[in-house]
């Protein structure tokens, strides 16, 4: 089963976990708390498959991906090279706690 883990504490966060949720109510949307201290530490959206873990950037884009249909266009934004992504990703971030 899919899990996306997000931070309860930032709006954007917990605004994206419900929309993903309602779209699928299969994905299961965790806190961020209770990811392992090592992923925890990392401060981003986790995505969870059964095979694989993505983070930042990634995980965006492929717990969106993973809802099908129209959504698999979210894939075009994989042109972009993955750092300039994850630092796109990691600058919101950051910032997330102003949009509160």
């Amino acid at each position: 089963m899919n899990k996306v883990y997000v931070d309860q504490n930032c709006s954007i966060c917990s605004t994206y976990g419900e929309w993903i949720s309602k779209q699928n109510n299969q994905l299961v949307i965790e806190s961020h708390e209770m990811l392992s201290k090592q992923e925890y530490e990392l401060d981003t959206l986790v995505f969870k498959t059964s095979s694989k873990n993505y983070y930042y950037s990634d995980a965006v884009i492929m717990s969106i991906a993973s809802l099908g249909k129209f959504y698999k266009l979210i894939y075009i934004f994989k042109i972009f090279p993955k750092k300039l992504r994850d630092y796109v990703y990691k600058v919101l971030s950051k910032n997330r706690y102003l949009f509160n």
